[in-house]
């Protein structure tokens, strides 16, 4: 469960808590006051199964869990329980011989329903004051008929106190209305302000970390995962368009780390090429039909008028709208989302630059360096071999010469895609400086890479470049451990065998037995 989820449930039980203790202090009340006024009375025994009745759904609705509680339906059945009652127990401690009982009861339904307390403040001035000269006219007539003051004063008395038991059981009952919507409302606003809080909190930690990562998918996994820790349950995926095409792919997933590249049809998700041609934010109140629908929030990734990709959230229950609050959040996401994966974009694709050779696309020599490094260090671990081939076209300057550095340019290009045409796809290929390359050859021994040296040589030679017409190479050949043991000894062998293959007559491969590297 996520932080936020434990406070907003934290939030409920409080209220609940609250809640059933008022209304036990007001079926409390009620039943003392019912028991004493119908004590050794036929109607004792009703009475008595009406307060237990009442209380029992007390103990009912407190053993229900807090979610229930959120709930429209169980919200509204309380306040009908709660009026019917209330009013029953205002009639049974009714003033006999008077409809006070009605007009208290008028009041106490306007205060349960419109929770407003300037309005049952001037109903109840006015009954109190309708009352109060009703029975001073009374009491006069009694006085009028009577000569025994007393006795007129008595009786008087008499439903004074019957009125008194009626008017603290009312008052009670209007402030048990008012204070439980006080405790809900305050128990409400103190759950937003701590989803806020926490909100905020969480939108600092996505930002240092989206901030931190310069790994364009890693921002893109934890913008998901987080979303879906902030919204329990929520499926969260980032999908990538392609307008021309009209296609969707799901980039990444929170439910399922491995999915990438996945296909997402039009006709499946329409609300994700709605938020694209609109960008902006798009509610889905219904995803989906019958009891298993549900909710989704569609929002771009919006960078300098660009969207980047579109975030997709479908809740784990159905909401009837977005609040503002939520609303806001998803949109501080995903101008925060959208600005991290930029620059990570912009960071991969300096890296990519700056290991990347600008005229073939190949590797450069720190990248070379750099492979290399790596596949001698697995070699030892593994105990496999690896090769390494230095290829040098033969008479590049004089193409220079003759024809210019732009044909020369474009014979270093072609020539950088015929090796790579005639290598395989784990091969790695890097320009180690002006019209020479090198290979890297995992996992291949001597023999292997003689025969693939060989065949590249050949390719290069039938063919005919645009100007400059047939190029021919000299290659040489490397391996360890046949020819070395460490990295600068491999390519110093390769350099050595290049030359050979030079002083030989060019266009042709040259590589050294053991014995003559330790001469």
């Amino acid at each position: 469960m996520s932080t936020e989820a434990r406070m907003v449930q934290h939030s409920d039980k409080s209220f609940i808590r609250s809640f059933i203790f008022l209304r036990w202090m007001l079926i409390i009340l009620a039943s003392y006051l019912m028991f004493f006024t119908y004590l050794n009375t036929p109607l004792f025994e009703s009475v008595v199964g009406f307060a237990l009745a009442f209380g029992t759904s007390n103990v009912v609705l407190s053993l229900l869990p807090p979610e229930y509680f959120r709930r429209s339906t169980l919200q509204k059945a309380v306040v009908v329980l709660d009026i019917a009652f209330g009013c029953t127990a205002l009639y049974l401690l009714r003033v006999p011989g008077t409809y006070l009982f009605f007009a208290f009861s008028l009041i106490y339904l306007l205060a349960a329903i419109r929770r407003d307390l300037k309005a049952v403040g001037f109903s109840l001035l006015a009954v109190s004051l309708f009352f109060g000269v009703l029975s001073l006219t009374r009491l006069n007539g009694q006085y009028s008929e009577s000569i025994n003051f007393s006795r007129a004063l008595e009786q008087a008395f008499g439903k004074i106190e019957d009125f008194l038991t009626l008017a603290l059981f009312f008052l009670a009952s209007v402030f048990y209305v008012f204070l439980s919507d006080h405790v809900r409302k305050d128990a409400y606003v103190s759950g937003l302000l701590r989803t806020e809080k926490r909100r905020a909190e969480i939108m600092g930690e996505i930002t240092r970390s989206l901030l931190s990562s310069l790994n364009s998918q890693e921002v893109l996994f934890l913008i998901v995962r987080r979303l879906s820790e902030v919204f329990e349950g929520a499926e969260c995926s980032i999908v990538q368009l392609n307008p021309g095409s009209r296609t969707a792919r799901v980039v990444v997933d929170s439910a399922r780390a491995d999915v990438t590249d996945c296909e997402v049809e039009r006709e499946t998700h329409p609300e994700i090429w709605q938020a694209f041609e609109a960008r902006d934010l798009l509610f889905v109140p219904h995803v989906g039909r019958g009891p298993s629908a549900k909710s989704a929030v569609v929002l771009p990734m919006l960078a300098r008028e660009m969207v980047l990709g579109i975030i997709h959230v479908q809740l784990n229950v159905k909401w009837n709208e977005l609040k503002e609050s939520d609303e806001r959040f998803f949109r501080m996401m995903s101008a925060t989302a959208a600005n991290a994966l930029r620059n990570a974009q912009l960071f991969e694709e300096m890296e990519h630059r700056a290991k990347t050779d600008y005229l073939t696309g190949l590797h450069n020599q720190g990248s070379f360096q750099a492979m290399l490094t790596t596949e001698m260090a697995r070699a030892g671990r593994h105990g496999i071999p690896v090769s390494l081939l230095i290829i040098d076209l033969d008479f590049l300057k004089d193409v220079n010469d003759r024809l210019g550095h732009m044909v020369g340019d474009n014979v270093i290009r072609e020539v950088a895609e015929t090796i790579r045409a005639g290598c395989r796809e784990y091969d790695l290929l890097a320009r180690y400086g002006g019209e020479e390359f090198t290979v890297i050859l995992p996992e291949t021994s001597l023999r292997d890479a003689v025969e693939l040296a060989e065949r590249l040589r050949e390719r290069i030679a039938g063919r005919a470049f645009p100007e400059a017409g047939h190029v021919t190479a000299s290659i040489g050949v490397a391996n360890y451990p046949a020819n070395a043991i460490s990295k600068e000894e491999l390519i110093r062998v390769a350099d050595s065998a290049l030359y050979d293959a030079k002083n030989n007559g060019r266009n042709r491969v040259s590589h050294f037995e053991s014995e003559l590297v330790m001469k």
